[in-house]
């Protein structure tokens, strides 16, 4: 918002406003996860690993040696729990604040179902829905592991190592 704020000064605390000048109407879909701890540590590896994400076609981001040799270090993934917890809050005082009735998607469902949660998200969004139920295909592979079933089995039991 500040940076769009200077382009059109006259919608200046009207962030509603200000999108839909910039993007055309707009909707808002908030994806979130119940599962802050799993997504916490998902996101801990993905920042000391520089490896946020794995292709279908096995294209690896960032450096994918240095993946191999990343120090984890679990330990910071309380700081990481409360600020998802902090930016879900933030989010939900936006839209408050803003008159927004977002369209809401867990990321369970998203995992579970992603054909269903995509239609779902596209007739929010006033878009036609292939006919035929086309299924959706992640074009990415999971990331989540053993490790990080391991790093949240421990945090949970008290051993956050």
């Amino acid at each position: 918002m500040a940076k769009l704020a200077p382009v059109y000064p006259g919608l200046r605390g009207d962030d509603v406003g200000l999108l839909e000048r910039t993007f055309g109407h707009s909707r808002f879909v908030f994806l979130r996860r119940d599962d802050v701890l799993a997504q916490a540590v998902s996101w801990l590896r993905a920042e000391q690993t520089g490896r946020w994400f794995v292709g279908g076609n096995g294209e690896i981001s960032g450096d994918a040696r240095w993946w191999e040799r990343a120090p984890l270090r679990p330990r910071r993934h309380p700081g990481f729990v409360a600020t998802i917890r902090e930016h879900n809050a933030a989010w939900e005082a936006w839209f408050a604040a803003c008159g927004i009735r977002p369209h809401r998607v867990r990321y369970e469902d998203l995992d579970r179902d992603m054909t269903q949660t995509v239609r779902d998200i596209l007739g929010h969004l006033g878009l036609d829905v292939p006919a035929g139920g086309v299924p959706v295909v992640a074009r990415h592979r999971r990331q989540a592991d053993d490790l990080n079933a391991r790093w949240i089995a421990r945090y949970r039991a008290g051993c956050d190592t």
